[in-house]
């Protein structure tokens, strides 16, 4: 089962591409607590309307980048965990 990577829904093809890349992707509002990775779009500092959230997992913000960047990132990320 590959890893569960969080994306804001404001960065449809983010999702998109991690998708076709074989991940399973799910939005902010759900499953965050079990994401290996979130992925942000920076427009928002407090996402899901709280400011005690707390994850393990890394945050990678999407802002002002291209989808294959923030993919890279995504898949660095999860080679450094493993």
């Amino acid at each position: 089962m590959q890893p569960l990577i969080v994306v804001d829904d404001k960065i449809a093809g983010v999702k998109q591409a991690l998708e076709e890349g074989g991940y399973q992707v799910r939005d902010l509002s759900q499953g965050w607590e079990e994401a290996a990775a979130i992925v942000v779009s920076g427009m928002d500092d407090n996402f899901l309307g709280r400011q005690d959230i707390a994850s393990k997992a890394p945050v990678i913000d999407a802002t002002g980048r291209e989808i294959d960047e923030v993919v890279a990132d995504v898949n660095r990320v999860l080679r450094l965990k493993s």
